[in-house]
């Protein structure tokens, strides 16, 4: 049973994206060559961080109540037992009215329980003033104030990120069980299209663009990508090459071929492989519009518009977040990296979500978008933007000055 044939982005996610079946393969690698990969399995600390109540400055380790009063005009000194090093253990434990020098980063002794900032101090051969009192934890990481044992670091479903790397490997963690990256194949369609490289060509045919640059941008986001094919405008050559590939990998991406004059041939390709076939022939997205979804024995199929704009905005949000999916990514949709201002008017027609180009500069401390009025098929428009803003469906346009939800284009989940 088919859904609506076309349909708004969010209920693309909701009713599309229910269908696309996380991959359940999972293997074992190193923490070192773990980045990128979604983890697959809960990762518990195995004990605390730092592990030591440290110092966070240079200074002094005290007890707390012995900085009591301490003023610039009335310091309260005391005697310095010994000095600790980063990477030493203390000596011994300080008394009352002792203090012992500590680096940044140093292990605080016991009966320490504060950090009087070297700024705050002044020494005199084996005595130092204290011209500030410290309250009990003041300058100190406890020491599972960072980490606590058994407390949980890394969810399964999270994608290993540099600070998950970074923890892991201060825990002692060898190896991670994740999830195997997707594996998408790309198929190139119309009768004008050429490869890029040709020396010759005429005027009216186009250099493919579009496949091997979608290749090249999930392999640099760590997806397995191939580009097998370039297909006429031909239901049987479609067909025959889909199948051939069908197995072979996780997701395949059609690149052109659902505009108005090839899109029946495409769906009626598609429906041939199996059922349920197409399920939305069209999103209310613009640019964007003509992007075909589809499920064959559980396998998403994606046709994605041919004009470049149109391609990549429908890569960046519907394609990238399907293989974040299968994945099994728990966060797989895009959120904004921040918000941006804008400085005009850009109109929008309701009931359709606008994906606007977008130059970035600042100004007194404010980032500031500039629209950028381009059609679809200027593949200059891509290099000139820094990224997208995003226009509610709900709504006529954003006004000058308004605030609106800023995406990088191509980096960053």
């Amino acid at each position: 049973m088919k859904f609506l044939k076309l349909a708004s982005l969010d209920q693309v996610y909701s009713e599309y994206f229910h269908r696309v079946k996380p991959i359940d393969e999972t293997l074992e690698v190193p923490t070192l060559e773990s980045l990128g990969f979604v983890c697959a399995e809960d990762v518990l600390a195995s004990q605390n961080l730092p592990g030591f109540d440290k110092s966070l400055v240079d200074g002094y380790a005290v007890r707390s109540k012995d900085t009591i009063g301490a003023s610039t005009n009335l310091p309260v000194m005391l005697r310095i037992a010994f000095e600790v090093k980063v990477g030493e253990e203390p000596k011994r434990a300080i008394n009352e009215n002792e203090a012992a020098w500590v680096a940044t980063g140093a292990m605080l002794p016991e009966g320490a329980n504060a950090v009087v900032m070297v700024e705050h101090t002044q020494r005199f051969n084996e005595y130092v003033e204290v011209m500030k009192p410290v309250a009990v934890g003041e300058n100190v990481l406890r020491m599972d104030e960072d980490v606590r044992k058994g407390q949980l670091v890394l969810a399964k479903g999270e994608r290993i990120q540099p600070g998950h790397l970074q923890l892991l490997l201060q825990l002692g963690v060898e190896r991670l069980k994740v999830f195997r990256r997707a594996k998408v194949g790309v198929i190139s369609t119309g009768d004008e299209i050429v490869e890029p490289f040709v020396k010759e060509k005429s005027v009216v045919q186009v250099r493919d663009s579009n496949s091997y640059g979608l290749v090249v941008w999930l392999r640099s986001l760590g997806f397995e990508a191939n580009r097998v094919g370039l297909c006429r405008d031909d239901e049987d050559e479609l067909f025959r090459t889909l199948k051939g590939w069908f197995d072979e990998y996780d997701v395949l991406v059609i690149s052109g071929g659902s505009s108005i004059g090839t899109r029946d041939f495409t769906e009626a390709a598609i429906d041939r492989l199996g059922r349920p076939g197409v399920l939305f022939h069209g999103i209310l997205i613009q640019p964007g519009k003509p992007t075909i979804l589809a499920i064959v024995d559980d396998k998403p199929i994606v046709g994605l518009p041919g004009n470049p704009v149109s391609f990549t905005i429908s890569a960046k949000f519907v394609l990238l977040p399907i293989m974040r999916r299968l994945e099994g990514e728990k966060d797989f949709l895009f959120k904004p990296s921040g918000m941006v201002k804008l400085t005009r008017n850009v109109s929008s027609k309701q009931g359709r979500e606008q994906f606007i180009r977008v130059k970035l500069f600042e100004k007194q401390g404010q980032v500031w978008a500039e629209p950028l009025e381009s059609e679809t098929a200027q593949v200059s428009n891509l290099v000139v933007a820094d990224g997208i803003i995003r226009v509610p469906s709900d709504v006529e346009g954003l006004s000058s000055g308004e605030l609106a939800e800023f995406y990088p284009l191509w980096f960053g989940w």
